[in-house]
């Protein structure tokens, strides 16, 4: 029998690599035995039958699952036989300590089972950005496709409804055009309602030159870049100075827009960044007991977890930080940016917007950027209150 090969030259354009599984010996007297030793964690597992493609399931509790599909529970000793393990040819499995781990590994495993429809199979919904185009007049556009024309993408947020309700906020402060059409400008030109309201600076009909269009549409890139922060900064310094000089009308329209780019702030998910330098952290636990994983994403890509061990009660030679530091700046000088970017960021728009995440998210720009004190807290919160493994109990 032929075992699938995960540690091929083809696995090595994987950003996360598949481990090696457990097999269950499905032809000799102790595969109920093998079940219960099994770690009691959630978990990945193959069933191959033979002349049809692999199935590929996730659970909750791997034991019990493979229990409930291997081994009948109509007998005494729970050891006959299930009708489906006479039709199976070979099981691997792989425990997870978390639901992003089994999302990552479920992802790597139907692409390398069912290369041509695996997001069809995974129901992955690729996530959508919003982008300042780099056509000659930039307008902005909602997208769930990245591609090397894009121009700058803000995402991933939550729904679709969020990036468009986000968007059309931001076009009311800046008088950028609307319309996606390649523009041919001429003063002859009819024009759009925005332009007739004086929503859009006209450039369809000549009304600005490119370069004074570039400065509005430059300022709006800044908003999308800081979410509003740097342009409240600036207002905020013009609002005072308005008021120092008595121009009280002055300062309360500047107090107005103020409120109007903290209107459309606040649509934004804290998470949003702009997709190509979008990098942090996720902490979450791992399936041995005091165990737990730092998965690095740089730049939009999943990079290999980091492994964190407390099972020892050896105290650490060297503080927790200290080691966390360097645990991942060699994984950020390592970095892998292989696979589809859009792709990897639905994995995380998938378990960062679910109701059922299981861990921490610590954006960064920069490692130096990293809350490296919340981290080591929220780390030390977690061992401290680290459930101690149940034990699967066969059936009488």
């Amino acid at each position: 029998m032929t075992m699938p090969e995960y540690n091929s030259s083809e696995s090595l354009a994987r950003s996360v690599k598949i481990p090696t599984p457990i097999y269950l010996p499905l032809n000799g007297p102790d595969l109920a035995d093998s079940i219960m030793h099994l770690p009691q964690s959630a978990g990945v597992y193959t069933l191959t039958l033979p002349g049809r493609p692999s199935h590929v399931g996730c659970c909750g509790n791997l034991a019990r699952r493979l229990r409930r599909l291997l081994v009948s529970s109509y007998t005494a000793g729970a050891q006959r036989l299930s009708p489906l393990r006479e039709k199976i040819t070979s099981v691997e499995c792989w425990p997870t300590g978390s639901r992003l781990e089994t999302s990552l590994l479920t992802y790597e495993l139907a692409k390398h089972h069912f290369p041509e429809d695996y997001l069809k199979r995974l129901r992955l919904r690729l996530p959508w950005f919003v982008e300042l185009t780099t056509d000659p007049f930039p307008y902005v556009r909602l997208v769930n496709r990245l591609s090397r024309s894009s121009g700058a993408l803000f995402g991933p947020f939550r729904t679709r409804d969020f990036a468009e309700a986000y968007a059309q906020q931001v076009h009311t402060l800046f008088q950028v055009r609307r319309c996606t059409e390649t523009l041919a400008p001429h003063p002859d030109h009819p024009g759009c309602i925005y332009g007739e309201m004086n929503q859009c600076l006209r450039p369809c009909q000549c009304a600005v030159t490119r370069e004074e269009y570039a400065t509005e549409a430059l300022r709006l890139g800044e908003v999308l870049e800081t979410n509003g922060k740097s342009a409240i900064a600036s207002l905020s310094i013009a609002c005072d100075r308005a008021s120092e000089q008595m121009d009280f009308e002055q300062a309360a329209q500047i107090h107005k827009r103020i409120e109007k780019v903290q209107s459309a702030a606040g649509l934004r998910d804290p998470v949003v960044s702009e997709a190509t330098r979008f990098s942090g952290v996720v902490l979450t636990r791992s399936a041995g007991f005091r165990q737990f994983r730092l998965w690095p994403m740089i730049d939009g890509y999943w990079q290999e977890a980091v492994p964190l061990d407390f099972s020892s009660e050896e105290a650490p030679m060297r503080p927790l930080d200290q080691q966390i530091r360097e645990r991942l700046a060699e994984a950020v000088n390592n970095a892998s940016f292989t696979g589809k970017r859009i792709e990897q960021l639905a994995i995380f728009s998938r378990w960062y917007y679910s109701s059922w995440r299981d861990g921490h998210w610590f954006p960064f720009r920069t490692l130096a950027d990293l809350k490296y004190r919340k981290l080591v807290r929220e780390l030390s919160s977690m061992v401290k209150h680290e459930p101690k493994p149940a034990l699967l109990t066969p059936p009488s």
